[in-house]
């Protein structure tokens, strides 16, 4: 069987190859220049590797992690806890760990009442609907914004899932020789 996979991203990519071990006959078709979708690095501007669009492997428990030893990548573990640093209303910069995670709704967001989503509401409409905008949108849920993108046409229902799993508690890795 012949099959076109539209987009060489990450999930273009997975796809094209779980296709492959199908027996299905394929094609990829990207438009731009290069593979890789959000992954872009750039080493023209430092001596290492510069991530300027997906960055980390969040957590040992994603399906990436283990190609990256697969295909002997090093990586980098750190806790965001420690190194990600938000910047607070006063305008100074923190990480994390020094403002204490509970005041950004990171560990607590377990333990807080949040309102369920409402049938196949997108995030965006279950942000506006419940008055979160710009700082009042806790960490973990700017994370999963981030890594997404487009609050529009993200289930509020996932999102919410995310929120609740304990492996994206346990930090990222960054690839040493670069993303991409």
């Amino acid at each position: 069987m012949k099959t076109l996979v539209i987009g060489a991203g990450a999930a273009g990519l997975a796809a094209a190859q779980d296709l492959k071990k199908a027996k299905h006959q394929v094609t990829v078709l990207e438009a731009q220049h290069r593979v890789g979708g959000r992954i872009r690095t750039d080493r023209s501007f430092a001596a290492v590797p510069i991530e300027l669009g997906a960055e980390f492997i969040h957590s040992s428990q994603v399906p990436t992690y283990p190609l990256a030893a697969q295909f002997g990548l090093r990586t980098h573990y750190f806790n965001q806890q420690d190194d990600t640093l938000v910047r607070l209303p006063d305008g100074s910069l923190r990480t994390i760990a020094e403002v204490g995670c509970e005041a950004l709704g990171y560990n607590n967001i377990r333990m807080v009442d949040w309102p369920q989503a409402q049938g196949e509401e997108s995030l965006a409409a279950y942000l506006q609907r419940n008055r979160l905008e710009g700082q009042k949108i806790p960490y973990k849920l700017q994370e999963y914004i981030s890594d997404f993108d487009a609050p529009e046409t993200l289930s509020a229902q996932a999102a919410l899932e995310f929120l609740c799993d304990k492996s994206a508690e346990e930090g990222d890795y960054r690839i040493l020789e670069g993303y991409d």
